[in-house]
């Protein structure tokens, strides 16, 4: 037995022509009630509004508003196009919404890459102050060591990173703003038998074991030089690794010793976790710093993160100076 009532073919609004018009007249009926007004909204004359709902009748096959009084009343038929349409009208709002919001740099994805140390307060600030200013941004951090970031800037893998500069890196490509040196600080497990020594020699660090980055890093190449500048053999107990979650983890267990960034250390030092030794030496590394493509498009959400960068750097060179002036003060 066949079904012989009228039903809407698949893609009848195609077949149809409907147009926004159609979804905007719609929408406009059924919060203003008449025809008029509705013409009155969408900037058009009532005749044509009414041939737009004729036209629109006409392809559905049945009636689809009530007329009482002078208004006109969706009937059922008429509350599914209604809503649906209202659906559609909020979706093209939203479409729009979003794209200014993308166009504005509210909106987007940025990909950051970072050393582990220096810059983790730095990220921590940044990424909060994203968070609370820009919540659509969906921020990235991706980290590493400073080769392996170059590379992955290189390849386009990440925007732009906070690293150090690499022998590597081509400054005709890529802009370079220098944020400092890096701070180091010697720490070892809590509770560790140093911690209440006082004043260290090289010789005290020489008989210890350590847990240090690979060789070939700048940092491991220049705590072997200390030892050897002084007519000592370095460490021979070392444990070799960039991960500086693997590293924390073995001071954790051990009476190993380690030189990392101060900022790691003292976030450390403030939950019990490592002891903070006094460094019988000056040690230091290369300026660390942002690093931005000079020929690649930044988008906006790009330009928002990068203005928030230069923001915390500010911000935390201006309480350091405070904190600077307090102590000489005092």
């Amino acid at each position: 037995m066949t079904d012989d009532k009228p039903r809407l073919e698949e893609s009848w609004f195609i077949r149809s022509r409907m147009k926004l018009r159609h979804i905007q007249l719609l929408v406009e009926l059924d919060r203003t009630g008449t025809m008029q007004q509705a013409a009155d909204t969408m900037g058009i004359a009532q005749p044509a509004a009414s041939r737009l709902l004729s036209d629109l009748e006409e392809a559905l096959g049945r009636q689809i508003f009530d007329r009482r009084g002078r208004s006109l009343v969706p009937n059922y038929f008429g509350e599914i196009l209604t809503r649906r349409a209202k659906a559609i009208i909020a979706e093209l709002d939203g479409a729009r919404d979003e794209f200014n919001a993308v166009m504005a740099g509210h909106s987007g994805h940025v990909a950051l890459g970072a050393i582990d140390g220096p810059a983790i307060d730095l990220l921590a600030d940044v990424t909060t102050k994203t968070q609370i200013d820009h919540p659509l941004i969906e921020l990235e951090i991706r980290t590493g060591s400073t080769a392996r970031l170059t590379e992955m800037l290189c390849s386009g893998q990440i925007d732009f990173m906070i690293a150090r500069i690499d022998e590597n890196l081509d400054f005709e490509r890529f802009a370079y703003q220098d944020i400092g040196a890096e701070r180091l600080a010697l720490v070892a497990g809590a509770g560790h038998r140093l911690a209440s020594q006082g004043a260290l020699t090289l010789q005290d660090l020489q008989r210890c074991s350590w847990v240090l980055q690979n060789r070939g890093t700048k940092l491991r190449q220049r705590v072997e030089a200390l030892f050897v500048h002084e007519g000592l053999r370095p460490p021979e107990r070392i444990v070799n690794t960039n991960s500086l979650a693997m590293t924390l983890a073995c001071l954790r267990r051990s009476d190993s010793l380690s030189i990392i960034s101060e900022a790691v250390a003292l976030q450390q030092a403030a939950f019990g976790q490592l002891d903070i030794l006094p460094l019988p030496f000056e040690i230091s590394i290369s300026n660390y710093g942002v690093v931005i493509p000079r020929h690649r498009p930044t988008s906006p959400a790009q330009r928002l993160v990068l203005e928030t960068i230069e923001h915390c750097l500010a911000h935390s060179s201006q309480m350091a100076q405070m904190t600077h002036d307090e102590g000489m003060a005092a």
